[in-house]
């Protein structure tokens, strides 16, 4: 089933039947064979952040419930951080050479990636402590999906989400203000969380216009994909200073600093002018509209 909540049907009864699916896939994802680990955990990552994203559409019914699965599932994608962390660096690191790839077919660049391979098998972990994490996280898994025939998300229609909706728009906005007020790669981060919590929310309402939120949702999409290029690419300045052993001389890790301070200043840029317009209107402004949207759709389908 999608990642979607339709108008004509239980709200409470679909929240918990979205959450359920996620955590199912997030489940499968990691029972993949060793070979498909890393695409299992970086799917099992995205099913999981999904949840949250829904937890937090539907946090005023949830009450004190909210704070404790939040916490689940943040502590749960903890465990997994450091395995899809490593292998995010090397990620990066071809997209770098995808964009200068006379400068990254050098045998120093050669050398510098096969250097990242290594460091980044399971993680950087032996396979004992990655079977121990994914045996542990499985049962994670098994324990939030239980305790979603749980969750206290009783409400009616659009009222069960018109909360958590504009509470997400609110944040959103604060982030990008705060960003745009003194870029830092914290405050960049933040933002792109709140942009990836309204991009779910899009995605889980669309069916309130399909076509008009489809786009708003690519949009989203786009904006959080750049911030997550931005983020990565801040990631390999940090590794560049903590582990310098890994990018060979300071001629190379100079040069290297050079072309990840070029992308980010044209990452940044592009995320601004899109995310201006995307947070343009207000959240009450925007809740009261789509509530009006979901309500004629609701109508139309029954």
């Amino acid at each position: 089933m999608s990642y979607r909540i339709k108008p004509h049907k239980s709200a409470s009864k679909q929240v918990r039947r979205v959450a359920r699916e996620r955590l199912e896939k997030a489940r499968n994802a990691l029972l993949l064979p060793a070979e498909e680990r890393a695409h299992g955990i970086h799917q099992a990552r995205k099913r999981i952040k999904e949840v949250r994203g829904l937890a937090r559409l539907v946090r005023k019914p949830l009450g004190g419930m909210f704070a404790q699965e939040n916490r689940r599932l943040r502590d749960i994608n903890r465990k997994l951080s450091a395995m899809r962390d490593a292998g995010a660096l090397i990620e990066t690191w071809d997209a770098l050479a995808r964009i200068a790839p006379e400068l990254f077919a050098s045998k120093e660049k050669l050398a510098v990636r096969k250097r990242l391979v290594v460091r980044g098998q399971d993680g950087g972990q032996t396979v004992e402590e990655s079977h121990r994490i994914l045996s542990e996280v499985l049962d994670d898994l098994a324990e939030a999906e239980n305790a979603v025939a749980c969750w206290p998300v009783t409400g009616k229609d659009f009222e069960l989400f018109a909360n958590g909706l504009k509470k997400s728009l609110g944040d959103g906005r604060k982030a990008l203000e705060a960003a745009c007020g003194c870029v830092s790669d914290e405050r960049l981060h933040d933002w792109r969380k709140r942009v990836k919590d309204h991009w779910y929310h899009t995605r889980l309402l669309q069916a309130a216009w399909p076509a008009a939120f489809k786009v708003r949702a690519s949009m989203l999409k786009e904006l959080s994909e750049l911030l997550g290029q931005d983020h990565d690419l801040a990631m390999l300045q940090m590794a560049l200073e903590g582990e310098p052993a890994l990018f060979g001389t300071a001629r190379h890790r100079e040069e290297l600093a050079a072309i990840a301070d070029e992308r980010r200043i044209w990452l940044q840029r592009q995320a601004f002018k899109l995310g201006k317009r995307l947070y343009a209107e207000a959240p009450a402004a925007l809740v009261r509209r789509w509530e009006r949207y979901w309500a004629i759709a609701r109508a139309e389908l029954r």
